[in-house]
């Protein structure tokens, strides 16, 4: 048997667990209140690390950048609520290393109300209105 001809360890169609629809089913959908604190880590990914922009006891806005991009592969991280920001530290990732992160306390006011923009076609906006 050569190597091509392995036989995968695997079934058709994937894994189908009941789904319990009816349990919720009708039920109104609510937002739950935040958390008295969130935790940003600062890598989220396998790039670097996001560079921390914002010190401790800065307030933010919602949407404020708090991190910029710190290499090639890396994302900036934007406020996900107004709060203030009590801490950074470092904080371990889903991979038990250590990274920075940044211990936001959200305000007790803080909106959850969803915020829509004006579509842009894309297509036909200048590189200026796209950035």
């Amino acid at each position: 048997m050569g190597l091509l001809n392995i036989r995968k360890s695997t079934f058709k169609h994937g894994v189908h667990p009941p789904e319990h629809k009816e349990e919720t089913n009708g039920l109104p959908i609510r937002q739950f209140p935040f958390a008295p604190l969130i935790i940003l880590p600062m890598a989220q990914h396998i790039g670097a690390p996001s560079q921390i922009v914002v010190r401790e006891g800065q307030e933010v806005a919602r949407g404020q950048l708090l991190a910029k991009a710190g290499g090639y592969v890396s994302v900036p991280l934007h406020a996900p609520v107004s709060g203030t920001v009590r801490k950074i530290a470092n904080v371990p990732t889903i991979s038990g290393k250590m990274s920075p992160g940044i211990y936001l306390e959200p305000f007790p006011s803080s909106s959850q109300e969803v915020l829509e923009g004006t579509p842009v076609d894309v297509d036909a906006a200048t590189p200026e209105e796209i950035l």
